[in-house]
């Protein structure tokens, strides 16, 4: 199971917590020695928990940010605007979807910025503490994948096409839900708490093109696939879109890993 952070709290993460939350300069936490991924690497999906109108989240997209350059290709995250922060008003983009508001739910509504790592239980979610987060990182990405997931995908007329290869490396014995996501990278809107204007949102989840439950997985002889397809939206940049897939185990809501690749590559 991935460790939460209230279990054990070392000193230095609490001088991080208490007296340098402004900003996210160093890498921290949890950092191992990594190689190049590969398709044995185990994918550590991070659902960042986030909104426009929440002062504090700037800081959990910093750390997001500092994550993903210290362990870039083994981090697949997805910034979920959700809750009253994530609420627009008047003008304001409306970055909310029916999966991002299901899955907040399910998660009894963290208070943003929060964050989950490698899992979809509620009992693995940090709230608040982005300072904290590459711990949770670090405790999920020295494993190898026990399932290799290989995405083949098409776009063509504003619809893009994916199928999910998945190849057992042993075999799990629980049953198996797979999810495929639309984010989108670089769009300009605002953002509270920061002075940076116009402000970049990254890895935001555009839409659950699975179902928003999640689709069974039944291997055959230790293989299997699942296909699904979208309409790519109007207002979405193609250009900055990505796919992500991930498997998930149906009973511990443990995520054994995932894949991602550019629509446009």
């Amino acid at each position: 199971m991935i460790r939460t952070y209230n279990k054990i709290i070392p000193i230095f993460l609490l001088l991080l917590v208490f007296g340098a939350c402004d900003q996210v300069d160093e890498p921290y936490g949890n950092q191992v020695e990594i190689d190049e991924p590969d398709e044995l690497t185990k994918k550590a999906v991070i659902f960042e928990f986030t909104g426009i109108h929440c002062t504090n989240c700037p800081q959990g997209h910093a750390a997001i940010k500092t994550i993903d350059s210290v362990y870039h290709g083994h981090v697949i995250p997805i910034a979920v605007h959700a809750g009253y922060f994530a609420t627009p008003y008047g003008d304001d983009p409306d970055f909310r979807t029916p999966f991002g508001d299901a899955l907040y739910a399910d998660l009894e509504e963290p208070f943003t910025p929060a964050a989950v790592v490698g899992s979809m239980d509620k009992d693995n979610v940090v709230v608040g503490a982005p300072a904290t987060w590459q711990s949770e990182v670090g405790n999920v990405i020295p494993s190898y994948t026990k399932i290799i997931v290989t995405p083949e995908h098409q776009y063509s007329d504003s619809v893009v096409e994916v199928t999910y290869k998945l190849q057992e490396q042993s075999e799990i014995g629980s049953s198996l839900l797979f999810y495929a996501f639309i984010i989108e990278n670089n769009i300009e809107g605002p953002q509270s708490g920061t002075e940076i204007s116009p402000y970049i949102h990254q890895h935001v989840l555009r839409k659950c093109i699975s179902n928003l439950s999640g689709n069974s997985v039944n291997f055959t002889d230790g293989t299997a696939s699942v296909s699904f397809s979208a309409s790519v939206e109007p207002g979405w940049n193609v250009d900055n879109l990505k796919l992500v897939g991930i498997i998930v185990d149906a009973v511990t809501k443990e995520i054994y890993t995932g894949e991602m690749v550019k629509i446009l590559e």
